[in-house]
Protein backbone atom coordinates (compact mmCIF):
# COMPACT_ATOMS: atom_id res chain seq x y z
CA UNK A 1 0.00 0.00 0.00
CA UNK A 2 2.85 2.09 0.00
CA UNK A 3 2.01 5.59 -2.42
CA UNK A 4 4.86 4.55 -5.07
CA UNK A 5 5.59 7.64 -7.58
CA UNK A 6 7.09 6.52 -10.76
CA UNK A 7 10.18 8.25 -9.77
CA UNK A 8 10.66 6.37 -6.04
CA UNK A 9 9.99 3.19 -8.50
CA UNK A 10 12.82 3.73 -10.55
CA UNK A 11 15.37 4.23 -7.13
CA UNK A 12 13.95 0.69 -6.32
CA UNK A 13 15.10 -0.13 -9.58
CA UNK A 14 18.12 1.54 -9.39
CA UNK A 15 18.91 -0.73 -6.22
CA UNK A 16 18.36 -3.86 -8.00
CA UNK A 17 16.00 -4.75 -5.07
CA UNK A 18 13.11 -3.96 -6.99
CA UNK A 19 13.53 -6.21 -9.65
CA UNK A 20 12.18 -5.72 -13.26
CA UNK A 21 12.73 -7.46 -16.17
CA UNK A 22 14.23 -5.82 -19.22
CA UNK A 23 12.55 -6.34 -22.69
CA UNK A 24 15.24 -7.26 -24.54
CA UNK A 25 15.53 -10.80 -21.68
CA UNK A 26 12.47 -11.18 -22.15
CA UNK A 27 11.83 -14.03 -24.76
CA UNK A 28 10.21 -13.90 -27.87
CA UNK A 29 7.02 -15.53 -26.98
CA UNK A 30 6.94 -12.70 -24.87
CA UNK A 31 6.31 -12.46 -21.02
CA UNK A 32 4.05 -15.22 -20.11
CA UNK A 33 6.33 -17.60 -21.97
CA UNK A 34 9.18 -15.80 -19.43
CA UNK A 35 7.01 -16.91 -16.75
CA UNK A 36 6.02 -20.42 -17.89
CA UNK A 37 10.12 -20.80 -17.99
CA UNK A 38 10.68 -19.38 -14.71
CA UNK A 39 8.07 -21.83 -13.04
CA UNK A 40 9.81 -24.92 -14.29
CA UNK A 41 12.95 -23.46 -12.20
CA UNK A 42 10.54 -22.28 -9.55
CA UNK A 43 8.89 -26.11 -8.71
CA UNK A 44 11.61 -27.47 -6.98
CA UNK A 45 11.71 -24.85 -4.51
CA UNK A 46 8.01 -25.25 -3.72
CA UNK A 47 6.02 -28.33 -1.91
CA UNK A 48 2.49 -27.78 -1.89
CA UNK A 49 0.06 -29.17 -4.19
CA UNK A 50 -1.19 -25.32 -4.41
CA UNK A 51 2.03 -23.77 -4.82
CA UNK A 52 2.59 -26.50 -7.37
CA UNK A 53 -1.19 -25.34 -9.04
CA UNK A 54 -0.07 -21.87 -8.97
CA UNK A 55 3.07 -22.20 -10.86
CA UNK A 56 1.81 -24.78 -13.82
CA UNK A 57 -1.25 -22.32 -14.32
CA UNK A 58 1.38 -19.81 -15.96
CA UNK A 59 0.04 -21.88 -19.40
CA UNK A 60 -2.98 -20.58 -18.77
CA UNK A 61 -1.92 -16.86 -18.50
CA UNK A 62 -2.84 -14.18 -21.57
CA UNK A 63 -0.06 -12.36 -23.38
CA UNK A 64 -1.08 -8.94 -22.16
CA UNK A 65 -0.28 -6.05 -24.89
CA UNK A 66 1.72 -2.69 -24.08
CA UNK A 67 -0.67 -0.38 -21.61
CA UNK A 68 -0.51 3.31 -22.63
CA UNK A 69 -1.24 4.97 -18.76
CA UNK A 70 -2.20 8.98 -17.98
CA UNK A 71 -0.68 10.30 -14.87
CA UNK A 72 -1.76 13.75 -12.90
CA UNK A 73 1.09 13.40 -10.64
CA UNK A 74 -0.15 17.39 -9.00
CA UNK A 75 -3.68 15.31 -8.41
CA UNK A 76 -2.01 11.88 -7.87
CA UNK A 77 -4.27 10.62 -10.39
CA UNK A 78 -4.36 7.84 -13.40
CA UNK A 79 -6.37 6.91 -16.29
CA UNK A 80 -6.75 4.57 -19.15
CA UNK A 81 -6.21 6.02 -22.26
CA UNK A 82 -10.00 4.89 -22.93
CA UNK A 83 -11.00 7.64 -20.37
CA UNK A 84 -8.37 10.06 -21.40
CA UNK A 85 -9.40 9.89 -25.07
CA UNK A 86 -13.38 11.05 -23.79
CA UNK A 87 -11.89 13.88 -21.62
CA UNK A 88 -12.28 17.44 -23.18
CA UNK A 89 -8.89 19.62 -24.35
CA UNK A 90 -9.42 21.38 -21.14
CA UNK A 91 -9.40 18.22 -18.94
CA UNK A 92 -6.63 16.66 -20.37
CA UNK A 93 -4.24 19.43 -19.71
CA UNK A 94 -1.84 18.48 -16.93
CA UNK A 95 -1.63 14.65 -17.91
CA UNK A 96 1.50 12.94 -18.65
CA UNK A 97 1.35 9.54 -21.23
CA UNK A 98 3.69 6.87 -20.37
CA UNK A 99 3.43 3.25 -22.16
CA UNK A 100 4.27 0.19 -19.89
CA UNK A 101 5.40 -2.79 -21.75
CA UNK A 102 4.16 -6.04 -21.26
CA UNK A 103 6.78 -6.84 -18.81
CA UNK A 104 5.25 -4.31 -16.40
CA UNK A 105 2.12 -6.01 -16.35
CA UNK A 106 2.81 -8.85 -14.74
CA UNK A 107 6.39 -7.57 -12.95
CA UNK A 108 5.71 -3.96 -12.20
CA UNK A 109 8.53 -2.94 -10.12
CA UNK A 110 8.59 -5.78 -7.90
CA UNK A 111 9.63 -8.85 -9.50
CA UNK A 112 8.16 -12.02 -10.78
CA UNK A 113 4.70 -13.06 -8.75
CA UNK A 114 5.94 -16.89 -8.67
CA UNK A 115 7.52 -15.63 -5.79
CA UNK A 116 3.54 -15.61 -4.23
CA UNK A 117 4.32 -19.55 -4.25
CA UNK A 118 6.07 -19.25 -0.75
CA UNK A 119 2.98 -17.82 0.68
CA UNK A 120 0.87 -20.67 -0.33
CA UNK A 121 3.14 -23.11 0.85
CA UNK A 122 3.62 -21.68 4.45
CA UNK A 123 -0.51 -20.88 4.49
CA UNK A 124 -1.15 -24.62 3.07
CA UNK A 125 -1.40 -26.61 6.02
CA UNK A 126 -4.20 -24.78 7.36
CA UNK A 127 -7.63 -26.44 5.90
CA UNK A 128 -9.67 -23.29 5.58
CA UNK A 129 -7.31 -22.24 3.02
CA UNK A 130 -8.87 -25.38 0.39
CA UNK A 131 -12.45 -25.26 2.09
CA UNK A 132 -12.80 -21.21 1.15
CA UNK A 133 -11.04 -20.22 -2.05
CA UNK A 134 -11.46 -16.59 -1.39
CA UNK A 135 -8.09 -14.40 -0.76
CA UNK A 136 -7.55 -10.61 -0.30
CA UNK A 137 -3.70 -9.27 -0.95
CA UNK A 138 -3.08 -6.18 0.83
CA UNK A 139 -0.76 -3.79 -1.45
CA UNK A 140 -1.10 -6.10 -4.19
CA UNK A 141 1.70 -4.80 -6.63
CA UNK A 142 1.02 -6.59 -9.33
CA UNK A 143 -2.07 -8.33 -11.33
CA UNK A 144 -0.11 -11.66 -11.71
CA UNK A 145 -0.80 -13.57 -8.50
CA UNK A 146 -4.26 -12.98 -8.70
CA UNK A 147 -4.98 -13.99 -12.45
CA UNK A 148 -2.96 -17.42 -11.82
CA UNK A 149 -4.94 -17.29 -7.78
CA UNK A 150 -7.99 -17.43 -9.82
CA UNK A 151 -7.02 -20.24 -12.60
CA UNK A 152 -6.77 -22.31 -9.41
CA UNK A 153 -9.87 -21.21 -8.02
CA UNK A 154 -9.64 -18.17 -6.18
CA UNK A 155 -12.07 -15.83 -5.97
CA UNK A 156 -9.12 -13.37 -5.86
CA UNK A 157 -8.92 -9.92 -4.43
CA UNK A 158 -6.25 -7.34 -4.51
CA UNK A 159 -6.15 -4.11 -3.15
CA UNK A 160 -3.65 -1.23 -3.65
CA UNK A 161 -3.27 2.56 -3.28
CA UNK A 162 -1.22 2.97 -6.35
CA UNK A 163 -3.79 5.18 -9.11
CA UNK A 164 -1.62 3.63 -11.72
CA UNK A 165 -3.04 -0.31 -11.10
CA UNK A 166 -6.58 0.36 -11.55
CA UNK A 167 -5.71 1.90 -15.00
CA UNK A 168 -2.86 -0.55 -16.28
CA UNK A 169 -5.44 -3.48 -15.40
CA UNK A 170 -8.56 -2.05 -17.20
CA UNK A 171 -9.47 -3.84 -20.49
CA UNK A 172 -11.20 -6.79 -21.09
CA UNK A 173 -9.83 -9.93 -19.44
CA UNK A 174 -7.11 -8.14 -16.92
CA UNK A 175 -10.00 -8.86 -13.94
CA UNK A 176 -13.71 -10.79 -13.80
CA UNK A 177 -14.36 -14.32 -14.13
CA UNK A 178 -11.08 -16.43 -14.82
CA UNK A 179 -10.81 -19.90 -14.96
CA UNK A 180 -12.87 -21.51 -12.27
CA UNK A 181 -12.14 -18.19 -10.31
CA UNK A 182 -12.23 -14.43 -10.79
CA UNK A 183 -10.17 -11.61 -9.85
CA UNK A 184 -11.53 -7.97 -8.96
CA UNK A 185 -8.41 -4.90 -8.09
CA UNK A 186 -9.53 -2.16 -5.47
CA UNK A 187 -8.14 1.13 -5.10
CA UNK A 188 -8.13 3.21 -1.97
CA UNK A 189 -7.04 2.45 2.07
CA UNK A 190 -8.72 -0.29 2.82
CA UNK A 191 -9.66 -1.00 6.06
CA UNK A 192 -9.85 2.90 6.41
CA UNK A 193 -12.38 3.25 4.22
CA UNK A 194 -15.85 2.35 5.42
CA UNK A 195 -16.86 2.23 1.62
CA UNK A 196 -13.88 0.39 0.48
CA UNK A 197 -14.83 -1.87 3.16
CA UNK A 198 -17.72 -2.49 2.12
CA UNK A 199 -16.90 -3.19 -1.23
CA UNK A 200 -14.63 -5.88 -0.47
CA UNK A 201 -16.56 -7.54 1.97
CA UNK A 202 -15.64 -10.19 4.58
CA UNK A 203 -15.41 -13.88 4.57
CA UNK A 204 -12.02 -14.56 3.09
CA UNK A 205 -9.92 -17.58 4.14
CA UNK A 206 -6.60 -15.76 3.50
CA UNK A 207 -5.46 -12.15 4.37
CA UNK A 208 -2.18 -11.36 2.28
CA UNK A 209 0.67 -8.75 2.81
CA UNK A 210 3.87 -9.30 0.97
CA UNK A 211 6.52 -6.65 0.92
CA UNK A 212 3.62 -4.07 2.56
CA UNK A 213 3.41 -3.98 6.40
CA UNK A 214 6.90 -3.64 7.00
CA UNK A 215 7.78 -2.54 10.43
CA UNK A 216 10.15 0.09 8.79
CA UNK A 217 6.92 1.49 7.00
CA UNK A 218 4.53 1.51 10.30
CA UNK A 219 7.58 2.14 12.68
CA UNK A 220 10.36 3.43 11.10
CA UNK A 221 13.08 3.56 13.86
CA UNK A 222 16.43 5.28 11.53
CA UNK A 223 19.86 5.73 13.84
CA UNK A 224 20.63 9.53 15.02
CA UNK A 225 20.92 11.91 12.38
CA UNK A 226 18.60 9.93 9.55
CA UNK A 227 15.54 11.27 8.47
CA UNK A 228 12.60 9.72 7.55
CA UNK A 229 10.36 10.53 4.13
CA UNK A 230 7.22 10.61 4.91
CA UNK A 231 6.38 9.79 1.50
CA UNK A 232 8.07 6.40 1.76
CA UNK A 233 6.07 5.11 4.57
CA UNK A 234 2.70 3.03 4.72
CA UNK A 235 -0.30 5.07 6.60
CA UNK A 236 -3.16 2.75 7.60
CA UNK A 237 -5.57 5.51 8.26
CA UNK A 238 -6.91 3.98 11.55
CA UNK A 239 -5.18 2.85 14.86
CA UNK A 240 -3.08 -0.12 14.85
CA UNK A 241 -5.35 -1.89 17.16
CA UNK A 242 -8.19 -0.95 15.00
CA UNK A 243 -6.70 -2.47 12.02
CA UNK A 244 -5.74 -5.70 13.11
CA UNK A 245 -9.54 -5.85 14.57
CA UNK A 246 -11.28 -4.71 10.97
CA UNK A 247 -8.26 -7.83 9.20
CA UNK A 248 -9.68 -10.10 11.78
CA UNK A 249 -13.25 -9.29 11.03
CA UNK A 250 -12.84 -9.81 7.29
CA UNK A 251 -11.87 -13.40 7.94
CA UNK A 252 -13.95 -16.75 7.86
CA UNK A 253 -13.16 -18.60 11.55
CA UNK A 254 -10.29 -20.32 10.81
CA UNK A 255 -9.15 -18.26 7.94
CA UNK A 256 -4.92 -17.32 8.02
CA UNK A 257 -3.32 -13.88 8.09
CA UNK A 258 0.32 -13.59 6.58
CA UNK A 259 3.00 -11.45 6.25
CA UNK A 260 5.64 -11.86 4.02
CA UNK A 261 8.53 -9.07 3.88
CA UNK A 262 11.46 -9.53 1.64
CA UNK A 263 14.21 -6.52 2.13
CA UNK A 264 17.46 -5.30 1.10
CA UNK A 265 20.04 -4.60 3.64
CA UNK A 266 19.43 -0.95 5.71
CA UNK A 267 21.67 1.68 4.50
CA UNK A 268 24.68 2.53 6.77
CA UNK A 269 24.19 5.80 9.19
CA UNK A 270 25.52 8.30 6.82
CA UNK A 271 23.08 7.33 3.89
CA UNK A 272 19.73 8.21 4.12
CA UNK A 273 17.25 5.34 5.71
CA UNK A 274 15.66 3.07 4.29
CA UNK A 275 12.29 1.88 5.64
CA UNK A 276 11.91 -1.17 3.32
CA UNK A 277 14.95 -2.49 4.51
CA UNK A 278 12.76 -3.47 7.75
CA UNK A 279 10.87 -6.34 7.20
CA UNK A 280 9.61 -7.90 10.73
CA UNK A 281 6.37 -7.11 11.59
CA UNK A 282 4.98 -3.91 12.50
CA UNK A 283 2.82 -5.74 15.30
CA UNK A 284 3.70 -7.32 18.21
CA UNK A 285 2.85 -10.88 19.05
CA UNK A 286 0.55 -9.29 21.81
CA UNK A 287 -0.92 -6.93 19.66
CA UNK A 288 -2.31 -10.32 17.57
CA UNK A 289 -2.98 -11.67 20.33
CA UNK A 290 -5.38 -8.70 21.55
CA UNK A 291 -6.92 -8.73 18.23
CA UNK A 292 -7.95 -12.47 18.81
CA UNK A 293 -5.85 -14.10 16.35
CA UNK A 294 -3.86 -17.45 17.28
CA UNK A 295 0.37 -16.65 16.50
CA UNK A 296 1.13 -19.53 14.80
CA UNK A 297 4.72 -18.13 13.29
CA UNK A 298 6.06 -14.79 14.39
CA UNK A 299 9.19 -13.25 12.44
CA UNK A 300 10.22 -16.24 11.00
CA UNK A 301 13.27 -15.71 9.06
CA UNK A 302 13.13 -17.07 5.84
CA UNK A 303 16.52 -16.03 4.00
CA UNK A 304 17.29 -19.37 2.47
CA UNK A 305 14.39 -19.95 0.39
CA UNK A 306 14.60 -16.35 -0.84
CA UNK A 307 18.24 -16.64 -1.64
CA UNK A 308 17.33 -20.18 -3.77
CA UNK A 309 14.31 -18.40 -5.36
CA UNK A 310 16.56 -15.52 -6.49
CA UNK A 311 19.05 -17.46 -7.81
CA UNK A 312 16.75 -19.68 -9.68
CA UNK A 313 15.13 -16.41 -10.94
CA UNK A 314 18.82 -15.03 -12.33
CA UNK A 315 18.02 -11.62 -9.45
CA UNK A 316 20.78 -12.73 -7.70
CA UNK A 317 23.19 -12.06 -10.94
CA UNK A 318 25.85 -14.69 -10.77
CA UNK A 319 26.98 -13.37 -7.05
CA UNK A 320 27.74 -16.34 -4.92
CA UNK A 321 25.15 -17.18 -2.03
CA UNK A 322 28.25 -15.30 0.98
CA UNK A 323 27.41 -12.48 -1.10
CA UNK A 324 24.15 -12.73 -1.97
CA UNK A 325 23.08 -13.21 1.81
CA UNK A 326 24.70 -9.89 2.32
CA UNK A 327 22.01 -8.02 0.10
CA UNK A 328 18.64 -9.49 0.62
CA UNK A 329 16.47 -10.88 4.19
CA UNK A 330 13.36 -12.40 5.11
CA UNK A 331 10.65 -12.87 7.58
CA UNK A 332 7.79 -13.90 7.58
CA UNK A 333 4.51 -13.76 10.63
CA UNK A 334 1.54 -16.11 10.44
CA UNK A 335 -1.71 -15.75 12.61
CA UNK A 336 -5.16 -16.95 12.51
CA UNK A 337 -8.63 -16.25 13.43
CA UNK A 338 -9.86 -18.96 15.92
CA UNK A 339 -11.91 -21.95 14.67
CA UNK A 340 -14.41 -21.84 17.46
CA UNK A 341 -16.85 -18.55 16.87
Amino acid sequence: MLRFHWMICLILLLRGFAYSQDASSTPRGGITEKMRADAVKVTPLVSSSLAKDFLAATSKLAEPSPRLVYRNSEKNLAVSRGVFDKMSPDQQAGWTPREFPPEFYFETVYGSPLVYTRLLDLIHPYGSVQETRKLLDFGYGTIGQLQLLAHCGFEAHGVDVEPVFPALYSEPGDTGPMGSGKVAIHAGQWPANTDLREAIGQGYSVISSKNTLKSGYIHPNPPAGQTVDPKRLVQLGVREDEFLRLVRASLIPGGIFIIYNICPAQNPPDQPYLPYADGKSPFSRQDFERAGFEVLAFDIEDQNWVLDCFNALGYTEGKSREESAKEYFCWYTVVRRGTKE
